[in-house]
Formats: structure tokens, C-alpha cells, sequence
């Protein structure tokens, strides 16, 4: 944690106004071993919670592979590293129609607008997909929610572009008031372990319950390790070798498949929206403990 702090790089994504209200020197981690308990410490130990941002990505992603199957949702998106920022039009405008995949901005837009039901239906499939990833409810952050709202003109031009392709599956005003949502559930490290470490553990909970198919699992690490951190996700995984997903708001959720899941919270990020401690951190736990890929 020392070693963490020592880092002074980065700043908080203010450019959502709520998110630099966020201690911007916090430093928070829990790790569960797959054959352990989770692990959790903090250098504000009574820090408030943090909404998700793009960590919340892998909820859409994952709930419609399990009810839809991998086949039916790379028809909305393709699985291919972008290179690109995370909320970039100019890809989705060059390589669509379809976006290049479900960790960037225009991916996870395209993917709620696939969300089934009707009107308020579809905010309960959110509550229920979050409470099966993470074991708990969470809750929306409704100062965030309108902070989100009154600042997201980027997203409503990728919503708009995608409408104007066909690749809309609702109305731009339904799919970015979900979107957004997605994007304001908040929490704690501890409380959103319970997902890294299903993907760790092959999708089998500490119970021994499969609550996640073997081919979701797969799909989603793979998803992971090649687009989780956009274009800082190559250089992520030559440090790590873990699979992870970054998010403006400082979350890196990072998955050592077989042996540990991990959720670290540090909200220096950098421009490409990846926390620098956390990043700092992961590769610390990638070396000390031999857990890059290549080492296992």
C-alpha cells in the first residue's frame, strides 16, 4: 500500500462533476483466493461508496450471454480490440455499423438496448443480473445518475449514430437512461467481489453452486484480456497477465483465473480512464505471488 501512495500521477475523471468529489487518494483492495476467504484493506477505511462506471459493462455483457447465448450477442457487437478510446465515435463511425466490442462505450449502449421486457422491466433485469454477479443489491447513486445525464452528450452522439445504422434494439432515450443507470450502481471493493472470483473459480460459487456457464466464463475473459482497458489493454496484460476491466471512477476488476479474483479502488486515473495505483498494485500481486498467466 505504501508503494501505492508514493504514486502522485493522475487525477480523478472530473469530467463527470460527481467523480471528483471522490478522495482522490484513496487506495482500497480486497482479493479472494479461490480457496479462500476475501481479503479486504483500505488507507480511508470509512471511504464512501463509488459508483461502477464502465466496471458496470460486464453486467449487460454477461447477463445476455447467459439468457441469449454467445451467437445472438456477437450479432449485435463484434469481440475485436479497438485501439481506440473508450467513448471514441470516430471507430464507431469508420468500423461500424456494429461496435468493435461490449467493453467500450458504444458496445455496452448497443448491448442495453437489447435488454428485454418493457419499460421498467428492464431496469429490473439490471437489479436482477447485478444482484446474481455480486451476491447483493446495490444501489443507484442518483446524484451521479444526474450528473451523468446532464453531461453525457458524447454518449447520446454514439446512441444517435447507432440509431441511424440500425443497431439500436429501443429508443435512444430508453437505452442511455439504462446505460447511465448501469453506470451509477455504487459500491465497495468488498462488495462487488463475489464477481471476479465466480470468473476465477470457473463460474462456481464458494457453495459450490455453477451460477455462471462454462462458455460465459470463457467469452468473458477472453473479452477481459483483450479489451477490458481499451487501448492500455495490451500493455495491462504484458505487466499482469490478469484479465480485467477498468472504470473512470478509479475500479479495476481483475480475475486470476483458477487461483484469484481481485477488485482494487484508486481513482487517480489515467487520460485512457485506468486507475495508476491500482494498475501498480496488480502488477505488484501478478509478480510477488507468480500470477501472471505465463508464470502459472
Amino acid at each position: 500500500m505504501a508503494g501505492a501512495e508514493a504514486i502522485t500521477e493522475g487525477s480523478t475523471a472530473d469530467y463527470i462533476p460527481e467523480l471528483a468529489h471522490v478522495p482522490k487518494d484513496l487506495i482500497a483492495l480486497t482479493v479472494q483466493a479461490t480457496s479462500g476467504k476475501a481479503i479486504s484493506v483500505a488507507n480511508i477505511p470509512e471511504h464512501p461508496a463509488t459508483t461502477l462506471q464502465s466496471v458496470s459493462k460486464l453486467i449487460p455483457l454477461i447477463g445476455l450471454l447467459e439468457e441469449f447465448g454467445a451467437d445472438r450477442v456477437f450479432s449485435w457487437v463484434n469481440v475485436e480490440p479497438s485501439g481506440s478510446d473508450f467513448a471514441s465515435i470516430a471507430r464507431l463511425a469508420q468500423f461500424g455499423p456494429r461496435p468493435s466490442n461490449p467493453m467500450l462505450n458504444a458496445g455496452a449502449i448497443t448491448l442495453c438496448s437489447h435488454i428485454p421486457g418493457e419499460a421498467e422491466d428492464k431496469f429490473r433485469w439490471l437489479d436482477k443480473w447485478v444482484a446474481h454477479l455480486f451476491n447483493k443489491k446495490l444501489s443507484i447513486n442518483s446524484t451521479v445518475l444526474a450528473s451523468e445525464k446532464r453531461t453525457g452528450d458524447n454518449n447520446r452522439a454514439i446512441a444517435y449514430l447507432l440509431q441511424s445504422t440500425g443497431s439500436l434494439n429501443a429508443s435512444v432515450k430508453e437505452t442511455l437512461d439504462l446505460y447511465l443507470t448501469l453506470c451509477s450502481y455504487e459500491a465497495k471493493p468488498q462488495d462487488l467481489i463475489h464477481l471476479p472470483f465466480l470468473l476465477a473459480n470457473g463460474g462456481v460459487n464458494v457453495d459450490g453452486e455453477r451460477i455462471l456457464s462454462d462458455d460465459t466464463v470463457k467469452c468473458t475473459l477472453a473479452i477481459m484480456g483483450t479489451c477490458g482497458l481499451y487501448n492500455e489493454s495490451g500493455s495491462h496484460m504484458v505487466k499482469t497477465g490478469m484479465p480485467a476491466k477498468s472504470g473512470v471512477s478509479g475500479y479495476i476488476l481483475a480475475v486470476v483465473p483458477g487461483k484469484a479474483g481481485i477488485v482494487v479502488l484508486s481513482p487517480r486515473v489515467t487520460k485512457k480512464g485506468t486507475s495508476v495505483r491500482g494498475e501498480w498494485i496488480l502488477e505488484q500481486l501478478s509478480q510477488q505471488l507468480g500470477w501472471h498467466f505465463a508464470l502459472q
